[in-house]
């Protein structure tokens, strides 16, 4: 289960990227349990024909750091 988003991005048609608190069940689930339990997590959602699922990419330092990421997102070039 996902809790409290703080932002979202699309990657593809397939995917997207988020920062968001997650459950322990979750981040057991994504075999992530070795960066522990709390706090925020990046992480993709991957919704199509070759399957469904997250998939954690990093833990996020803190709640500023999380903000900082959210910032980059915002000034990115668009494609």
């Amino acid at each position: 289960m996902i809790e409290g988003f703080l932002g979202t991005a699309k990657i593809d048609n397939y995917r997207s990227i988020h920062i968001a608190e997650l459950s322990r069940q979750s981040i057991i689930d994504s075999q992530a349990e070795h960066l522990g339990f709390g706090g925020y997590f990046l992480f993709e959602t991957k919704d199509g024909n070759k399957g469904r699922g997250i998939k954690v990419l990093a833990r996020v330092a803190s709640l500023d750091a999380a903000f900082d990421m959210l910032d980059l997102w915002r000034f990115r070039p668009s494609a």
